[in-house]
């Protein structure tokens, strides 16, 4: 049946392929179970198309991937008289048997970077530019946090490590951007549940560090990349 496939791009694998098995998306019934989810789908969405196919899986709760893509030890078999069951372990992520992307060969060196001397006055500007701390500690974030205007259509969870900001489209559904800020005020960016690679350019530019930007700014150029 439609949806019953393997979701993983390329996979001939489906329910009634016999000796696979296969296990539907886990439910996000705790926080454990929806950081599972999460990762399982973020590492199918690395070689997948976010179409309107698979939007629909997703939203309706019918993607699957078989046996072929997760490691042997993550699967626990179970045999009887009449019949022999396989059992996902809890946390196992589908990372075996992958396709790969067409930018994920071998890269050309990459070019010595050029000297471009300064004057007086662009070493004047970048120190008083280094100088500057938009945020001193993450209790100050956080508080600051409350009273953004940008932050209208997205949601938040406060714990004791860390500051999870989410911008979701529809129910079930992975957020189109979530900002993880820890306590130390390193953050990460997740787009459709994908982290960004570590040299994006959002990451070079800000040390990855909520210091060095504003969180109004980074939500800012976050919903003006075109996804």
């Amino acid at each position: 049946m439609p949806g019953e496939n393997c979701a993983v791009f390329g996979c001939g694998s489906c329910r009634r392929t016999k000796g696979i098995g296969i296990w539907k998306l886990p439910l996000a019934k705790d926080e454990a179970h929806e950081k599972w989810r999460e990762e399982w789908l973020g590492e199918i969405k690395k070689t997948r198309e976010m179409d309107w196919n698979f939007r629909e899986l997703i939203k309706y709760d019918r993607v699957y991937t078989c046996e072929k893509h997760f490691a042997p030890e993550d699967i626990e078999i179970f045999t009887s008289a009449k019949m022999t069951k396989k059992k996902l372990r809890f946390g196992a992520l589908p990372t075996l048997n992958m396709p790969k992307k067409s930018h994920e060969t071998e890269k050309p060196a990459a070019r010595p970077a050029r000297s471009v001397p300064l004057s007086d006055s662009s070493i004047s500007t970048c120190s008083s530019r280094s100088r500057s701390v938009y945020y001193k500690t993450f209790s100050e974030l956080c508080q600051k946090m409350k009273s953004l205007k940008s932050l209208n259509e997205w949601s938040y969870k406060t714990f004791s490590d860390r500051l999870v900001i989410r911008k979701e489209l529809e129910q079930f559904l992975l957020p189109k951007l979530e900002i993880c800020i820890d306590n130390s005020l390193g953050f990460t960016v997740k787009m459709f549940g994908s982290f960004l690679v570590d040299d994006h350019e959002l990451y070079l530019k800000y040390h990855r560090s909520m210091q060095n930007v504003t969180l109004s700014m980074l939500v800012k150029e976050l919903e003006a990349y075109s996804l």
